[in-house]
């Protein structure tokens, strides 16, 4: 990726120039040279610190020729632990001298033991750290050669290059600024190619800590290494020699010639083209988005991409773009678990979201961007307690908006998304919250007809605690039953405390099956929890069944229960046959009694009211 221009005339300086631009470096003695370092003067050893790796400049020898009488040496050592451990050393030695830090950490490992000198060991442990603070890979320091970090060891000729190695790598300036002399002095000794892997980090720390004279002489010595003179290093160094300068035009042309690189100097280079454009008022928020947004595609690796995407989170939300932030902060997360940025962006993310989510149910923005908005961040944010509670927000609003379909969808998947990270350890799920997702999965279902889905549903047992969860799903269950002609399967449900709606379908049932002793007795449980608000076609059932029953009492108890059965054609024929009893009736009033209670079941169909039981 290559930034356009963004700033108008041409670049008014050369590296030199930029170096010179500072005031400070008009003051540097006249003899400081990096080209010339000098050895500083040796203090007195203690015992107990290794011997300095290097006396004097290591002869280099050709590659091949001094490796293979390294190993003849290692062959030959065999029988001898001493004499093993001293080739090991020596061939770590030689691959410290041509950073290959894995090839070098990976020999030193087996030089160790109570057995061997003190002396190897210590040379060991010494070249462990030397070539851990030159491995490309950043793994950890071993604990022997961490140790010789310590204070104990000030002494150590060598400690105060790699304590501020050790200082840079972990971007503590400060600390190495004040051992940068002492670093410097001892670094002439060691070889080209340790040189050339470490100067682009001494020289950011001296710029970092404004050692103006030391940083010249630190970017002279550029010049000896083909590879960093004009590195991406090199040119992004001299351009925030340059912004420290206040010459901006002079650090865009150092940044410029810096962006095209693949290495981790290009990244930040091109990180700092957007900072100068935004300081320096030529870019605006908009582009400065898309300008950190495909960098963030580009650099994917270390606290640096983690920077990045923090970064470009800020600049989306000065652009009015929360949900571009929630976004990138998902991506942070993602990407970087565990880092103190992504604990920063996991708050802000949650802040933002509650904001959005809260911003769609009460219907400030449109259903349809709602929706837009959700589907870009779902994804990042899926295994996450408080996304669950969001996204429920979200089904709720689209159920009661007539989403039924996307409701069900998203509570479905809001409820597998909790089990698999209930599974996987990272959620814990409050009691109910999955319960109480399927149960609003069944009655969206319900709201929208979706039978043969629910009934896939509700064929999985479900065990509720609640109850009022239990009755919610019982009556979809009983919607189910009704919906799809299978009101019959009604008879075996027993729970007591069932919905008015379960009650009344029950007896229903029953009465359709001409179970008339349970139908009244079903009616009867309907009528204990209804009282007077009982529907009048269903007392009209309940008289009927009584009747049919063969339960006279009963019969005129119901009668007299409910005054409005009184509106019923002929009913004053009907009441004064009831309202005799049984056993004073001679048999042709019976009938005759029987008959205008049956003519009562034909009036059922056609009274006000019916439509109260579908």
């Amino acid at each position: 990726m290559t930034y356009p221009c963004a700033f108008l005339g041409q670049a008014l300086a050369t590296a030199g120039f930029i170096l010179c631009a500072v005031p400070v470096l008009a003051e540097r003695d006249a003899g400081a040279s990096v080209t010339t370092f000098e050895a500083p003067a040796l203090g007195s050893m203690r015992v107990i610190d290794p011997a300095p790796l290097y006396l004097s400049r290591r002869e280099m020898r050709p590659f091949l020729e001094e490796r293979r009488e390294l190993m003849r040496r290692l062959q030959g050592a065999e029988e001898d632990a001493t004499a093993r451990a001293r080739a090991l050393t020596d061939l770590a030695e030689f691959h410290f001298a041509h950073a290959m830090a894995p090839e070098g950490l990976s020999l030193l490992a087996s030089v160790d033991g109570a057995e061997l000198p003190l002396a190897h060991r210590l040379r060991a442990a010494a070249f462990e750290l030397a070539l851990g603070l030159i491995d490309l890979r950043e793994r950890p320091l071993t604990g022997r050669a961490k140790a010789l970090l310590d204070p104990v060891h000030r002494d150590w000729a060598d400690q105060p290059l790699f304590l501020a190695l050790h200082h840079i790598g972990e971007g503590r300036c400060s600390e190495a600024a004040v051992l940068l002399d002492a670093a410097v002095g001892r670094f002439a000794r060691f070889s080209s190619s340790v040189q050339e892997r470490v100067l682009p980090g001494l020289l950011e720390c001296a710029i970092r800590s404004e050692r103006w004279r030391l940083a010249k002489d630190i970017a002279a010595a550029f010049d000896a290494y083909p590879s960093l003179r004009g590195s991406p290093a090199y040119h992004f160094l001299l351009g925030e020699v340059a912004r420290e300068g206040e010459a901006p035009l002079a650090a865009f042309d150092s940044f410029v010639r810096a962006q095209s690189g693949d290495d981790l100097w290009a990244h930040r280079a091109r990180r700092a083209l957007v900072d100068l454009g935004l300081g320096e008022d030529v870019l605006g928020p908009d582009e400065a988005v898309r300008l950190l947004s495909q960098e963030a595609q580009m650099w994917r690796g270390g606290p640096e991409a983690a920077e990045t995407l923090h970064a470009l989170a800020s600049l989306q939300m000065i652009a009015e773009d929360q949900v571009g932030a929630i976004e990138t902060y998902g991506q942070l997360m993602v990407r970087h678990p565990g880092t103190t940025q992504a604990s920063d962006a996991q708050q802000k993310a949650r802040t933002l979201i509650d904001a959005l989510y809260r911003r769609g149910a009460a219907r400030d923005i449109s259903l349809t961007r709602y929706m837009a908005a959700h589907e870009r961040i779902a994804p990042l944010f899926r295994f996450t307690l408080n996304f669950s509670e969001a996204a429920t927000l979200l089904a709720d609003t689209f159920l009661a908006a007539g989403g039924t379909t996307i409701a069900a969808r998203e509570y479905a998947t809001i409820h597998d998304y909790l089990v698999a990270g209930q599974d996987l350890g990272i959620v814990d799920i409050p009691e109910g919250a999955l319960q109480r997702l399927k149960v609003k999965e069944a009655e969206a279902l319900a709201a929208g007809g979706q039978w043969e889905t629910l009934g896939a549903l509700l064929a999985q047992p479900l065990d509720l605690d609640d109850p009022d969860l239990r009755r919610r799903l019982e009556r979809v269950s009983v919607r189910l039953l009704q919906e799809t002609g299978r009101s019959s399967e009604l008879l075996t449900g027993t729970a007591e405390d069932a919905p008015d709606q379960v009650l009344r379908l029950r007896a229903q049932a029953r009465f359709d099956a001409a179970e008339w002793p349970e139908a009244m007795a079903a009616y009867g449980r309907l009528h204990d929890r209804l009282g007077g608000g009982m529907p009048l076609p269903d007392s009209i059932r309940y008289l009927l069944a009584a009747h049919r029953s063969g339960d006279m009492v009963r019969t005129a108890e119901i009668a007299r229960t409910f005054p409005a059965l009184t509106e019923l054609p002929a009913w004053a024929d009907i009441s004064r046959s009831l309202t005799h009893a049984a056993p004073e009736l001679l048999p042709l009033r019976q009938d005759t009694a029987r008959a205008r209670i049956e003519s009562a079941g034909e009036v059922l169909e056609t009274l006000p009211g019916r439509e109260q039981l579908n």
